[in-house]
């Protein structure tokens, strides 16, 4: 029996990096210094606005350690569920002169320098939203962005941020993708204005929508899902994103927080969590976590850092990183029976090389597996992974052909069950 650890050596790097290479895009995936990126994301909304610099640094070590790579940022925080807007920063220093866009508070935004800084010290990229929560309370309620100044604003960000290399710009103000176009539009432009194209943009939706609504905008460089409370669309959504032409990489930015109170589906638990991640992941994209109290900053922010759920998606980065995991790709047929479906959905992917397929099973019901998928080897290795401790079980090794059942036999909600060729053809 062997234990995945929760924390992934070699992850964080010591010290600034000189020379840190953009993120890119190569198709279905992202691109860092010419290898694959492993997108693990999460949520800090608020770090510019609530949090101390000695506090902000805590977090993002802390976030380093644990296997993240991306950390979801808004410059000038709106409110959200049960928050007012806190657009200044801890120091009470406001983002706009006279409220303004289009002539922005340099005081402000040094403030984003420093956590930037902090960030890509720990070998950490911010995706920043320039301006967002309370469902666009900025534009559809207080109109202080207009098509105007969001443009000017966009361009002053641009060129201030243009040789920053770990920053991915977010459009966006938490509406539907189809309200304020125009304005979303404006945004994108002032911001390659500003830096020439340097940087991936995306556009981060509301709830239960996707940025794909501007999938074909040569500024879109990945496609955004926020599914909000209703966390069982994730699969099916992120399968969709795949599939569009041409092909871009796809993020769940946003599904419902652990421990988050405003959801109709609450309780969110690790459970809950996992699911999130491993259909993500399972229907070709990537993953973005969240905690209610981290990007809150309630009380009891620092005991959600260590959370079951953000230890969980360590351990979920631990079982793909050590597989060829860019070569995945969805694949429901490889269960033969029992996918199930909406809060009950079993997910699976194979690798287009043949020689390992993985499934998550979201609940404890059999499934039967067609060994087919296997095409590199006369015998197939299969392994139970518990995904709550990381812990791995082989089952045996099998002949590759035919349908075969599998019950769950751990002791967890869910399971992992790896596929791996055990000898070559």
């Amino acid at each position: 029996m062997r234990r995945y650890t929760g924390l992934l050596a070699g992850v964080a790097l010591a010290g600034a990096l000189a020379a840190a290479p953009l993120l890119t895009t190569n198709g279905r995936y992202f691109v860092r210094n010419g290898e694959p990126f492993f997108w693990l994301g999460d949520t800090a909304w608020t770090i510019a606005n609530l949090y101390t610099p000695a506090e902000a640094e805590e977090y993002l070590d802390h976030r380093a350690r644990q296997g993240f790579s991306i950390i979801n940022v808004m410059m000038v925080f709106t409110g959200g569920p049960g928050m007012k807007a806190v657009s200044e920063d801890v120091e009470g220093t406001l983002p706009f002169l006279n409220w303004n866009p289009a002539t922005p508070n340099e005081a402000f935004f040094k403030n984003i320098d420093r956590v930037l800084a902090v960030a890509r010290s720990k070998n950490l990229i911010l995706a920043i939203l320039p301006c967002g929560g309370s469902s666009g309370a900025f534009v559809k309620k207080q109109q202080i962005f207009t098509e105007a100044n969001v443009r000017e604003y966009g361009r002053w960000l641009g060129r201030r941020y243009k040789d920053v290399p770990n920053l991915i710009w977010v459009n966006g103000f938490d509406l539907k993708s189809s309200e304020f176009p125009e304005i979303t539009q404006a945004l994108a432009a002032g911001l390659q204005e500003g830096d020439g194209g340097e940087h991936l943009i995306t556009f981060h939706p509301g709830g239960g929508n996707s940025s794909s609504y501007f999938h074909t905008e040569k500024w879109l460089s990945y496609n955004t899902i926020q599914t909000w409370s209703d966390y069982w669309r994730i699969h099916p959504l992120v399968l969709a994103d795949y599939c569009r032409l041409p092909v871009k990489p796809v993020v769940l930015a946003e599904g419902a927080y652990e421990a988050g109170p405003e959801y109709p589906s609450r309780p969110i638990t690790p459970l809950i969590v996992r699911k999130q991640a491993w259909w993500a992941y399972l229907g070709g994209g990537f993953h973005t976590y969240g905690h209610n109290d981290m990007w809150r900053k309630n009380p009891t922010w620092r005991e959600s850092l260590d959370s079951p759920g953000a230890r969980q998606m360590g351990i979920l980065r631990q079982v793909l990183s050590a597989r060829t995991w860019w070569k995945l790709v969805p694949d429901q047929s490889v269960i033969a029976v029992g996918a199930g479906s909406d809060k009950d959905l079993n997910a699976a992917a194979r690798s287009t090389d043949g020689d390992w397929a993985i499934l998550y099973l979201s609940t404890r019901n059999p499934v039967t597996v067609d060994f087919g998928k296997i095409t590199t080897s006369e015998t197939v290795r299969a392994t139970w992974i518990n995904p709550e401790t990381g812990e791995s079980t082989v089952v045996g090794v099998f002949p590759n052909s035919g349908l075969r059942p599998f019950t769950p036999s751990l002791q967890s909600d869910d399971a992992v069950l790896l596929l791996e060729a055990a000898s070559a053809r």
